[in-house]
């Protein structure tokens, strides 16, 4: 483990601190690391890019000392799974799935709660459907939406799903509400001024292969109703543009939502774009429609976007999704008043796969990943990283 720290300077750009414990990849769009409200993040669970592997290990980072401790472990090992920071500290662990090397992989419906001041997991109601590759998110009124994803339930027409539950923390239950529109996995969510949830993009099945979407919906938590809300397509100035998967999407600070990156999906065939995608879109909720936006600089999937204490948004590593090999080394910002994305700033370390969270002080914390994947690598293998780092604007 580095025995190096962090501290805080006010020059600008990413510098390493503190090691994670063991290598460790995050894929699901709400899996990775979170921040807890004394100021610490929490990692928990994950895969190492083979298959059914997964993890129960769970760790602290401290940023005053710039280091990571292991804490108690998941009861269940999973990935692909959300965590949620409840409003009473703790942090919800829901859904994903559980396996190994030798066994086919269990989904879970199984959900546990994380308490900082004891550092142990502890179990909680479980939700009415097991599903992976999920998201949730916080409503305003404490309760936990989770939404979509992949199962394995018996007459299920496809493996890819629309339900919908919400947990409520003071009961510890959860309950079913409407379901989405459209059945979706691999999806970002943003919450919008008015307690809403946008939807947008996502994964959806079509006769044995994964294809993108374009359609984006809505969820109103004082009706429980879902509803339809104008597709993303204006970077290709039509009703229906190109469809996305693994897009990241995040809330500005005037209201309107920033949606970029990810790849199309698509048949396995190859007829269609293999490439990551750089356009971007902002969505206007005062009037329900999308906007074409300045491209990033480089087409990105398998990244991450965190917003900045500026309003700026900051776009982090990914890959090339055509040539699925490498973790770029770089990252960029995206400058919401002048529309336009800043120069590259380099990581200290190329990654894909990993986690990221905005600490207390404004900073930005990176961790894990793979900074290799596939054939790419020595041996044809994937290379996993334990190397954090923070960035300072």
């Amino acid at each position: 483990m580095s025995t190096e720290t962090d501290t805080q300077t006010n020059a600008s750009g990413w510098v390493a601190t503190g090691d994670l414990p063991w290598p460790r990849q995050w894929d699901g769009p709400s899996e990775g690391p979170v921040l807890l409200q004394d100021g610490r993040v929490l990692a928990a669970g994950g895969g190492n890019n083979r298959g059914a592997v997964t993890y129960a290990d769970a760790a602290l980072y401290d940023p005053r000392g710039g280091q990571w401790t292991v804490t108690g472990s998941l009861a269940t090992s999973r990935r692909l799974h959300t965590m949620t920071v409840l409003p009473n500290g703790k942090v919800l662990a829901a859904g994903g799935f559980h396996g190994h090397p030798s066994t086919s992989p269990n989904l879970l419906a199984s959900a546990e709660l994380f308490d900082p001041a004891t550092g142990t997991w502890s179990p909680t109601g479980s939700m009415h459907t097991a599903r992976s590759n999920h998201n949730a998110i916080l409503l305003t009124d404490g309760r936990v939406l989770v939404m979509g994803g992949a199962t394995e339930l018996p007459g299920v027409d496809s493996f890819i799903i629309a339900s919908a539950e919400l947990y409520d923390p003071a009961t510890g239950t959860w309950s079913r509400t409407a379901s989405m529109i459209y059945a979706r996995a691999s999806f970002p969510v943003a919450p919008l001024p008015g307690g809403e949830v946008l939807v947008a993009a996502g994964t959806i099945e079509t006769g044995g292969d994964l294809a993108g979407l374009t359609y984006c919906e809505i969820f109103d938590p004082a009706t429980g109703i879902w509803s339809p809300t104008a597709p993303i397509g204006a970077v290709a100035g039509q009703s229906t543009g190109q469809p996305r998967c693994n897009a990241q999407m995040i809330a500005l600070a005037d209201g309107t939502v920033l949606l970029t990156g990810g790849h199309s999906g698509g048949p396995l065939n190859w007829n269609y774009n293999p490439f990551s995608f750089s356009e971007s879109e902002r969505y206007d909720p005062a009037t329900g429609t999308w906007s074409a936006a300045a491209a990033m600089r480089i087409p990105r999937d398998e990244f991450r976007l965190v917003r900045l204490d500026s309003g700026k948004v900051l776009a982090i590593g990914g890959l090339e999704y055509g040539g699925y090999d490498a973790g770029y080394q770089n990252s960029e910002i995206f400058d919401p008043a002048t529309g336009s994305w800043g120069p590259l700033i380099g990581l200290t370390v190329g990654r894909t796969k990993f986690g990221a969270v905005k600490l207390a002080d404004g900073r930005v914390l990176i961790a894990g990943g793979a900074s290799v994947l596939g054939n790419a690598g020595p041996n044809g293998d994937t290379v996993l990283i334990t190397r954090t780092e923070v960035f300072t604007e």
